[in-house]
């Protein structure tokens, strides 16, 4: 009895608050319509429990405790709303952004196409030479039965056609001995044409030649006496194909400096000149001034810094008296490179740049011909000239002449081309 009486008093202990509390409550909503910025009403239920649950009598307390709890709720909801606001704002700017670099990149491209068929235009309206035969033998001769392929006996270029036409009128029988007149036609992109004839020989039988060279030699005693003075230096080029070199006799003989070959590119691979090692360290030591030039069949930029890189590997920053000459004279196949002749000469650009870029200067090598009709650009390489003649008469500039490719020093077992350096 005493249990239950208990259980009685509790439970009306409980509605007894809970209905004291009911008009608070109301005055409570009431309060909270009028804040809009709670944005929420507060249940009768929701205070009861808290009462209930924590044991206090404070309607007060736990109505502070609701608004507490409804202004937590609408911060977090803001936050939410401001952080979907934000995302949808990053994605509608990534979008824009995205947009715009498309657009960028359209304008980039519908530019460069105009710069392309106005640089077109231009090379047209600029192109003032024809196509010229870079190298050219006007008599071949075949044996009968075999086949007769024109590019073995030419090469052809333009300052501005990649492509250059080439016709050929006649034929060449290879069946029967005889002599085949042909006329050869090279057109480019702007019409221009340049012509050739060329008379093919089918013979039954080839003549060797027999008795070698008929070319002068000339002794390098009787080139320090015609060349040297206060204002040159004079020198060898070698190779590989001098073979093995006595540095100290050729020193002995009055020569003063050598360039020798490093080695390149040439079918496609890098190669070092199988004589440059020892050829270096040789000629080092019997107190000889030193350059390198480098033999090359580059096609584009890459290549040529593939090219730099790979001799640089080879020399191992060894210092050198001279600019590293660039050797490019594949004329016989320019037409199988895909360039021009304006192309060229820019590989000779980003050859020195590339050089320059180790500490070392450059320099262009080839012949008169070659620097009148190929390497035409304005250049700030200097020239290393060759012409075979008693004298030099190239009205560029040059630093270097190649005077000889038949001359003989004690040291060396056969022919070697002879250089005269001039001094500035």
């Amino acid at each position: 009895m005493k249990k239950s009486s208990k259980v009685i008093i509790a439970t009306v202990g409980v509605l007894a608050l809970a209905s004291a509390g009911a008009g608070l409550v109301c005055l409570n909503l009431s309060r909270e319509r009028e804040k809009e910025e709670l944005g929420a009403s507060r249940s009768f239920s929701q205070t009861a429990m808290i009462l209930a649950e924590s044991g206090r009598t404070d309607m007060k307390a736990a109505v502070k405790e609701l608004e507490e709890i409804a202004l937590a709720k609408a911060k977090a909801e803001e936050e939410r709303r401001l952080a979907e606001e934000a995302a949808r704002k990053a994605l509608e700017e990534a979008k824009a952004e995205e947009e715009r670099r498309l657009a960028e990149e359209a304008a980039k491209k519908a530019q460069e196409e105009e710069l392309a068929r106005e640089e077109a235009r231009k090379a047209a309206e600029e192109d003032q030479k024809a196509p010229q035969f870079l190298y050219y033998r006007g008599t071949p001769t075949i044996k009968v039965g075999d086949a007769f392929d024109v590019h073995k006996y030419i090469g052809y270029g333009d300052d501005c056609d990649r492509n250059v036409d080439l016709t050929i009128q006649g034929s060449v029988d290879t069946s029967q001995e005889g002599t085949y007149p042909l006329k050869l036609t090279l057109t480019d992109d702007a019409g221009k044409t340049t012509s050739k004839d060329m008379e093919v020989h089918v013979v039954t039988e080839i003549s060797s030649g027999g008795g070698g060279s008929t070319t002068e030699k000339e002794q390098f005693s009787n080139f320090v006496a015609n060349y040297k003075n206060e204002n040159t230096l004079v020198g060898i080029d070698v190779s590989r194909y001098q073979g093995d070199i006595d540095f100290e006799s050729v020193k002995a003989a009055g020569c003063e400096f050598v360039y020798m070959r490093i080695g390149g590119f040439s079918g496609g691979e890098f190669f070092t000149d199988k004589c440059f090692v020892q050829n270096f360290a040789r000629a080092k030591a019997a107190g000889l001034k030193i350059g390198i030039y480098t033999y090359t069949e580059d096609s584009n930029a890459k290549e040529v810094a593939a090219t730099v890189k790979y001799i640089m590997g080879v020399l191992g920053n060894e210092p050198l008296d001279f600019p590293i000459a660039y050797d490019w004279e594949d004329y016989k196949h320019f037409e199988e490179y895909g360039m021009n002749l304006h192309d060229l000469n820019d590989l000779l650009d980003y050859f020195g740049e590339e050089v320059a870029k180790y500490g070392y200067s450059s320099c262009l090598y080839g012949s008169k011909n070659a620097m009148l009709n190929i390497w035409t650009k304005p250049r700030k390489d200097p020239v290393w000239l060759a012409q075979y003649y008693s004298s030099c008469t190239y009205e560029g500039d040059y630093f270097m002449w190649q005077h000889s490719s038949s001359g003989r020093i004690d040291g060396i077992g056969g022919d070697v081309d002879l250089d005269v350096y001039y001094i500035r």
